[in-house]
């Protein structure tokens, strides 16, 4: 690591590929970012607007309420699906073992 950083600073050409680099990463973090922020403001302005057409009242109680019983729907869906997948590979690898060691191990007659 030491001697990458140490080429690195030795050469400007090098120098100059890695901090093109960086700034194109940095750039495609920030325009990923942008467009978060701007996916979740239009999620906000459609449920205001669905507030305001059904006529209930908009206060922040009740987003924050949605907010916590989406947010545990999530956990839940991940870690089922966590769950599931660990035990699903667990039998995979118990089957491919086994089908390994039938392969060394052949049993005699």
């Amino acid at each position: 690591m030491g001697q990458s950083i140490e080429i690195l600073a030795s050469n400007p050409v090098y120098m100059a590929v890695a901090v093109v680099l960086a700034i194109i990463i940095l750039l495609g973090i920030i325009k990923k970012l942008i467009k978060l922020v701007m996916v979740v403001s239009a999620i906000l302005v459609l449920w205001v607007a669905y507030m305001v057409y059904t006529g209930q009242e908009v206060n922040i109680e009740s987003a924050q309420q949605s907010y916590e019983t989406a947010k545990e729907t999530v956990i839940e869906a991940v870690s089922t699906a966590g769950e599931t997948a660990k035990k699903s590979a667990g039998e995979k690898m118990e089957e491919k073992a086994k089908e390994n060691l039938d392969k060394l191990l052949p049993k005699k007659d």
